[in-house]
């Protein structure tokens, strides 16, 4: 029942988000806070593990001091070596997510392609199948229902 009727129940979520747009707003907002707030540790996390490995690699290599000075092993250049290790990482993996992307968009707008064309077609015979008579009372029904909700959200 739910996975038949989804489509549905994604457009009544919409419309419920952008009826109650302050309200949707302010928890995006929230959210997105709290998204940055764990990418933020997540990548202190990784930076002190990559930091620990480029420390311990150099003073398991045995560099010599011409190493040692020009690449040195304080609190700045650390993080300075932490940083373009991670954004290294981070470019490859958004490169190979890249290759996925038109894929994926493509299957969504087919699937939204094919829900559109289900839904007008079933809208379409139902209306075809009412009697002028239901067709007044299903759009007079509509009407109001349109009225009191504005008049009870304003």
């Amino acid at each position: 029942m739910i996975k038949k009727n989804l489509d549905l129940i994604i457009v009544v979520l919409v419309t419920l988000a952008l009826i109650e747009f302050e309200e949707t707003a302010e928890i995006l907002g929230e959210f997105a806070h709290l998204l940055f707030e764990v990418l933020h540790n997540l990548f202190e996390v990784a930076e002190l593990g990559v930091d620990n490995i480029v420390e311990h690699a150099f003073h398991f290599l045995h560099v010599g001091e011409f190493f040692a000075y020009l690449f040195i092993t304080e609190r700045h250049a650390s993080q300075v070596f932490t940083f373009y290790i991670l954004m290294s990482i981070i470019g490859y993996a958004l490169f190979r997510l890249s290759k996925f992307v038109p894929g994926i968009y493509r299957f969504l707008k087919q699937i939204l392609v094919m829900t559109w064309v289900r839904r007008k077609t079933q809208c379409q015979l139902y209306w075809q199948s009412l009697t002028r008579v239901h067709k007044v009372a299903l759009m007079v029904a509509a009407g109001s229902t349109v009225v009191f909700a504005a008049f009870f959200l304003i």
